[in-house]
């Protein structure tokens, strides 16, 4: 009885123990998401402290000084428009540090027209719209406070020179991206401002200074491929080429990006075998421009690596532009590279869209395997047959199989292990339109390559 009893003791105290540590554990979570709160509560209303004094003292500046400015390290650059005031600031309140973050903007209110609209406002810098962003910790969104406020010039407003400058950020689809990172730069003006789009993609700049093809633009988004401006040249003729500024009118820019993507390539035989270390190289995604020193000029894109599959078959980008790519250069000693699968536009292309993760394989053929790879084709203008009939016999061992070509014109035998026996075999080609070709074909000692060209009938 004396041993029960001990063991029931042991258990009771093994189960209060238990009980004990999941109330610890849980008040102590509860204690720590509380605190936690307080402390963020507390930080959010110091930074609407902070805004609010910052933004009372923006108020006590003449409004021509109204404009923001940064060291860059070497001399002063300004925002539009300039004025005395710094883009970024770091204050310590409380042991708690803020990043304020101030970006001022000349408004063409269409209460009186706006320009090169009907009515037609020829002084468009109505009045400036101060934002003012202050955040802690890390900045996200929940670690952030912004303001607004509006300053009227007093009297009558008048022209603050420059142009107009509407820069519209948009997606593949033609949608408005919102949120966009913007870094407008131009040495020659002192320009130098950092902005992000409204809610349809579009950052407005009345009174920018004029200035011609000497606008560099940065932009980016958390997960986007961004895009940046590029100077033209007698060898390079950009997409998206640095902006100029005309005074006195509207000067529209418009420049495309959309959500990263990724690329996943495997390299493996017909049969889903995997092919280790096979070299190639893949170029494609966003265009820059045209390569002016070659005839025809040929596209330039954002993205081009040489590399190798690894012990698995594998290789992956990520982080990458949508848009076209194609792979060149597929080699490994004892093989003869096939086509991309799943069937792209071309043999050796495929298309990635925004935001998806893009499965590719390089197809691989063995050339020790006894095989057969045919390729139709029109003898009218070479382009290939798909749904082509290729009818392959061999009377000895029995072998009769028939396979339709691919969008490439392409079809391959074997479909699956054993490899063909070594003989000789009949192969005739048939497709709708065309006149039927026959022909034998000698198999053994590895991988064979056999050119059909049909006649149209």
């Amino acid at each position: 009885m004396r041993k029960t009893l001990k063991g029931i003791v042991l258990i009771e105290a093994l189960t209060f123990l238990f009980l004990f540590a999941v109330v610890s554990f849980t008040f102590l979570e509860v204690y720590i998401t509380g605190s936690r709160m307080i402390i963020e509560s507390k930080n959010r209303l110091g930074a609407t402290a902070l805004a609010n004094q910052k933004m009372e003292i923006i108020r006590s500046i003449e409004y021509d000084s109204i404009g923001t400015k940064r060291w860059n390290g070497t001399a002063w650059v300004y925002g539009i428009p300039a004025g005395d005031i710094l883009e970024d600031e770091a204050v310590s309140v409380n042991a708690s540090q803020y990043n304020i973050h101030t970006f001022v903007q000349y408004v063409d209110d269409s209460f009186d027209g706006v320009l090169s609209g009907s009515p037609n406002d020829t002084v468009p810098n109505d009045y400036k719209r101060v934002r003012l962003t202050v955040s802690w910790g890390s900045g996200g969104d929940d670690q952030s406070i912004a303001v607004f406020a509006n300053f009227s010039p007093n009297g009558v407003e008048t022209s603050a020179g420059g142009g107009v400058f509407s820069i519209n950020i948009i997606d593949a689809t033609g949608s408005g991206v919102s949120g966009a990172t913007v870094h407008i730069e131009n040495s020659s003006t002192g320009v130098d401002v950092t902005t992000s789009t409204d809610s349809t993609g579009n950052i407005m700049l009345p009174g920018t200074p004029a200035g011609t093809q000497s606008y560099e633009l940065t932009v980016s988004k958390g997960g986007y491929y961004g895009a940046i401006t590029y100077a033209p040249s007698a060898s390079f003729s950009p997409v998206d080429a640095h902006a100029s500024v005309v005074a006195d009118v509207l000067n529209q820019v418009t420049m495309v990006i959309d959500q990263d993507a990724s690329m996943n390539v495997e390299s493996e035989d017909p049969f889903g075998t995997a092919v280790s270390d096979v070299a190639f190289t893949i170029s494609g995604g966003r265009v820059l421009g045209s390569d002016l020193t070659v005839s025809p000029a040929t596209s330039v894109y954002g993205f081009s690596q040489t590399t190798t599959t690894d012990g698995s078959g594998e290789e992956s980008f990520s982080d990458q532009s949508y848009g076209m790519y194609t792979v060149s250069g597929v080699t490994k000693a004892g093989y003869t590279f096939y086509k991309i699968t799943p069937d792209g536009t071309t043999v050796d292309g495929f298309d990635v869209s925004p935001g998806v993760d893009k499965n590719i394989s390089l197809v691989m053929l063995d050339d020790a395997v006894n095989s057969l790879w045919v390729k139709v084709t029109n003898q009218s203008d070479s382009t290939p047959i798909q749904g082509a009939t290729v009818h392959l016999v061999e009377s000895v061992s029995g072998y009769d199989v028939t396979l339709t070509t691919d969008v490439f014109g392409y079809v391959y035998f074997p479909e699956s292990l054993p490899a063909l026996v070594a003989g000789s075999y009949d192969l005739e080609v048939s497709a709708t339109g065309f006149q039927s070709d026959s022909s034998t074909i000698g198999i053994g000692g590895g991988l064979v390559e056999e050119a059909v060209a049909l006649n149209p009938s």
